[in-house]
């Protein structure tokens, strides 16, 4: 493994500025944008065909706009739609080759999530979410594709005498899907679980 024998330690500072307005019928709007400098990012560059790795520090920027609306639709119905766009760049070093890869190339430039709230008895809720990830870059001139996905649940929220005990069932990825988060690790099939939170 080569490295920059001035390693430094990774640091960044974020900004973000934002509104909150409530709308007409019961629609809520939020809005966002944000701004990250990472100085001396840990960048790791593996060589082709050798099983060792260069690793020096770069300067990262990070920015993006993440967007809202909420609305209840009725007494027991409630949605919510976001869009999220990220970007991203980074300084050239001269480690860097033509099939350099940098971990913020899996994430997509564009994401919308649109879901569903349906309060079924109280305390009992059903959820429908579905999400949407853009095409991005991979390593090695690759890339992955967009992908689609869906999920469902349902909870029930017990009122205790100290405390709140909510218990989730859910489903993802209902549609079986095949796609993947970051370059060469598949993300799981139809996935099932069940899952307790206590609030104090």
């Amino acid at each position: 493994m080569a490295a920059n024998p001035e390693f430094e330690t990774e640091t960044s500072w974020t900004y973000e500025l934002g509104l909150l307005k409530e709308l007409w019928f019961d629609t809520k709007f939020r809005a966002a944008t944000y701004y990250t400098d990472i100085s001396d990012y840990q960048q790791h560059n593996y060589i082709t065909g050798a099983p060792s790795a260069q690793v020096y520090n770069i300067d990262v920027e990070l920015y993006g706009v993440e967007l809202e609306l909420t609305r209840s639709f009725a007494h027991d119905l409630s949605g919510y739609i976001t869009y999220a766009w990220k970007n991203w760049s980074a300084e050239d070093h001269p480690f860097d080759t033509d099939q350099t890869h940098y971990f913020m190339q899996n994430q997509p430039r564009d994401t919308v999530t649109l879901g569903l709230n349906y309060k079924l008895w109280e305390g009992g809720v059903v959820t429908l979410n579905s999400q949407y990830l853009d095409e991005r870059e991979s390593k090695k001139e690759m890339e992955l594709d967009d992908v689609i996905t869906v999920n469902v649940g349902a909870q029930h929220t017990f009122n205790l005498t100290h405390c709140d005990f909510t218990l989730k069932g859910y489903v993802n990825n209902v549609t079986d899907q095949e796609y993947e988060l970051r370059a060469g690790y598949p993300m799981p099939g139809i996935t099932a679980g069940i899952l307790g939170k206590v609030s104090f």
